[in-house]
């Protein structure tokens, strides 16, 4: 089996990468892909921290000249411990797979996913180890007023940067990953634009026209927006073996909204492997703008096709042990611009909408919930 892992991974050379660099006094042309359609992109991660852990399951797609990620759903997905054998088993939720919420590894376990795709394709990863976790000692935040240029928006954007300070351990390597999620009050769950809130959907109504272009609708309970990580950052102890590490920049939280905001840091110990996984993905990353956009090259992982051991697989399965560290920021004070403020209210007015309906459900999910993070504070 592992003679079949490393003949798999020497499929990376087909990134078709043609970097056009020039030694002369002209800029340097940025490397450009070959984007490979239809092939399955995996991630997974099972972390020792409840609530985290994931597997996401997608079609590299080109349809129309628009490069996407198409979710595969239906999927039967689970994790494996080796060492217990026990199976547990994934729920689809929106695009992604997740375990039960009480679900953590422990250090020195060995795990795998096992994927069944709805038309019967089935595939598998090579065992992962748990590393032992090295804990936070710090966690801080700056905020910037030009923190981060944004393609989209062709400028800097203002946020926070965040630091974390740790002791790396003595006398062995050490590979770290960081992400994040945060917490911020949303008070507009829907928004309607020339139509209006009927059964949890917006519907066509030719009355708008006359009276808003869009129609808010407000939460009808507390509720937070979850935003994640856009950047993939990465940490090798080569340096610093030993040694403490202080204040690390980590994690750029931008001002989507002025709302205070509640911010868990994920500290994640990496096996060789799987760092080397994620240093050729974030150089992809780096290179196409985000990391939500589908990747253009092939970043191959530990994973394979149990009935087809030639079919090239995208992404990787990761168990690890977490540190995490949390901090709440007030931004009260700030007075720069936010990125995605949200629109005026607008709402419907009775007549001529009657019954009118102006409030709209927090829905539970990845990335909304109505449950009260914890370290939460209100002001």
């Amino acid at each position: 089996m592992l003679t079949k892992y490393y003949r798999i991974k020497r499929f990376i050379p087909l990134l078709y990468l043609f970097p056009l660099l020039f030694f002369s006094c002209i800029d340097p042309v940025a490397p450009e892909y070959d984007f490979v359609d239809g092939l399955i992109v995996i991630e997974g991660l099972a972390s020792s921290s409840a609530g985290t852990s994931y597997v996401t399951i997608n079609r590299t797609s080109s349809e129309f000249g628009l490069i996407k990620n198409i979710f595969q759903e239906g999927a039967t997905v689970s994790f494996n411990n080796l060492n217990t054998g026990d199976i547990v088993p994934l729920q689809e939720q929106a695009d992604i797979y997740v375990p039960p919420l009480d679900f953590a590894v422990t250090t020195g376990q060995s795990w795998e996913i096992n994927v069944t795709l709805a038309d019967g394709t089935s595939y598998r990863s090579f065992p992962e180890t748990v590393l032992a976790p090295v804990p936070i000692s710090d966690i801080s935040a700056t905020f910037e007023s030009e923190l981060q240029f944004r393609e989209a928006s062709e400028s800097f954007v203002p946020g926070h940067s965040l630091s974390v300070s740790f002791t790396d351990p003595l006398d062995e390597k050490n590979y770290y990953f960081w992400r994040f999620r945060s917490f911020e009050n949303l008070f507009i769950c829907k928004v309607c634009t020339g139509s209006i809130l009927r059964d949890g959907f917006c519907i066509d109504d030719s009355r708008t026209r006359f009276v808003a272009p869009y129609f808010t609708y407000q939460c009808d309970e507390e509720c937070w927006t979850i935003r994640y990580n856009e950047s993939i950052e990465i940490f090798d102890d080569e340096f610093t073996n030993g040694n403490t590490v202080n204040s690390l920049p980590i994690a750029n939280v931008l001002l989507y909204t002025k709302e205070d905001i509640l911010v868990y840091v994920d500290q994640l110990s990496l096996s060789f492997d799987a760092f080397q996984y994620y240093k050729r993905l974030k150089d992809v990353v780096d290179n196409n703008g985000n990391f939500d956009a589908p990747p253009p090259a092939a970043v191959v992982g530990n994973i394979y096709n149990v009935n087809d051991e030639d079919e090239i697989v995208l992404g990787r399965f990761t168990a690890t042990s977490t540190s995490s560290a949390s901090i709440f920021i007030d931004r009260t004070d700030i007075l720069d611009n936010e990125i995605d403020p949200e629109p005026p209210i607008s709402v419907e007015p009775s007549p001529p909408f009657d019954p009118n309906v102006t409030i709209a459900p927090c829905v539970e999910g990845r990335f909304r919930t109505s449950i009260e993070p914890e370290g939460w504070i209100e002001n």
